[in-house]
């Protein structure tokens, strides 16, 4: 016995109804959004800090090394033979996205203690475009200069940065920050309490194992009549990463390693240095090194 046929109206219609859910069965479920890693190798670029913090139950030991003046040449075999500063960092992760470290510093005797908090991470392929990340340092300097420090509050100095970065392909990454210093002793009359700059820095990956990487930091207020031999600081170098070590070889014209000192350079200079981090874990495990 034959079905009776179909009206061609309701064909029509079921037709209609049925092949957009068809189209909709046909297409791939969309990738859930994950979080991008190693935007940068590091917790620092070359001077300054990047928006990374290591994982949870993890130790950096970080040391900076920073040679006498490149343009003095031959005679002082380009800086070298003037001795190395030093620069001492530990940074420990106690929470996800929680970094508390202590640094001391040779040039001036400061030592600083900091706390580093990730406020964003980006995800990829959809999701949040940026991985904010907020630090605070308070800087605390042993230097005996009885006519600047006359009494223990005159000693501090503390600075606030809001880095905001962004991996926008394998290769490349960079970063904006927002930098605030307070100090509780002016440098000179003229001068403010407070400085702000903007800091841009990116990094380039060449290779698997080798880096470019670019800093600078950018005065938001006119600097000449309190500093007048003021130099923006940069630096520019190579990053290598020889396993669980980064290593990192630059030039810059910084005159000090603590930011505080970094970014208030007043005279000119150019210095080859290096730094060397190594992570360590404190969870059992094998130590935690980012993966590209």
């Amino acid at each position: 016995m034959d079905r009776p046929r179909l009206p061609r109206a309701v064909k029509l219609l079921r037709l209609a109804l049925l092949s957009p859910l068809s189209l909709l069965w046909a297409q791939p479920p969309e990738e859930p959004p994950e979080p991008v890693l190693a935007t940068f190798k590091g917790t620092r670029l070359y001077n300054f800090h990047t928006t990374e913090i290591p994982a949870p139950k993890h130790l950096e030991f970080r040391v900076a090394h920073r040679f006498g003046d490149l343009r003095q040449g031959y005679a002082n075999f380009f800086g070298i033979d003037a001795g190395a500063d030093v620069r001492l960092s530990f940074g420990y992760s106690v929470l996800p996205g929680l970094e508390l470290g202590i640094e001391r510093t040779g040039i001036g005797k400061w030592w600083d203690g900091y706390a580093k908090i990730r406020l964003l991470r980006q995800t990829a392929p959809k999701g949040i475009p940026v991985s904010v990340t907020w630090l605070s340092q308070a800087f605390l300097t042993e230097q005996k200069d009885p006519l600047r420090y006359t009494t223990f509050v005159n000693r501090l100095e503390y600075l606030h940065q809001l880095l905001i970065a962004r991996k926008f392909s394998r290769r490349f990454s960079a970063l904006i920050g927002l930098l605030w210093l307070h100090q509780n002793m002016a440098l000179t009359a003229q001068a403010p309490n407070d400085w702000f700059w903007v800091m841009p820095m990116a990094r380039f990956k060449v290779t698997a194992r080798l880096t470019l990487i670019a800093e600078g930091a950018l005065p938001l207020q006119e600097m000449e009549e309190a500093l007048p031999t003021y130099q923006i600081p940069w630096s520019a170098g190579v990053e290598i990463e020889t396993g669980g070590h980064v290593f990192q070889l630059g030039l810059t014209n910084a005159a000090g390693l603590s930011e505080n000192q970094t970014l208030l350079t007043t005279f000119p200079i150019l210095r080859v240095g290096f730094n060397i981090s190594r992570i360590f874990s404190f969870q059992g495990g094998p130590e935690y090194v980012p993966k590209e």
